[in-house]
This record gives C-alpha cells, sequence and structure tokens, in this order.
C-alpha cells in the first residue's frame, strides 16, 4: 500500500470511518512486520559475515 493511501486511510479513520480506521491499522501492522523481517534478516546476515572473519 503506498503512503498516499495510508495517509488516506488515516485522514477517512481521522473522521470517523471504522472501517478505514480498521484497514489502517492492518496496513500499519503489515508495514511493522516486514520492516521487522528486513531488520532479522539484516541482523542475521550480519552475524554470518561477523562468523566469517572470525
Amino acid at each position: 500500500m503506498t503512503d498516499s493511501k495510508i495517509t488516506e486511510l488515516l485522514a477517512r479513520a481521522a473522521n470517523g470511518d471504522s472501517e478505514a480506521a480498521a484497514a489502517f491499522v492492518r496496513a500499519r501492522a503489515l508495514r511493522l512486520r516486514a520492516a521487522e523481517r528486513v531488520s532479522a534478516s539484516g541482523r542475521a546476515a550480519a552475524r554470518r559475515m561477523l562468523r566469517a572473519d572470525s
């Protein structure tokens, strides 16, 4: 979901649209999970590189 769509959902949620609020929360959760996967993957890659240098 693009930033503009998330912004639109947030604006609709602020105006009392409960469906938009739920969609915003789901989209935000998906983004957070994706960011955590990227971070975890980066940490794992860093550990592998450190072990390879030892």
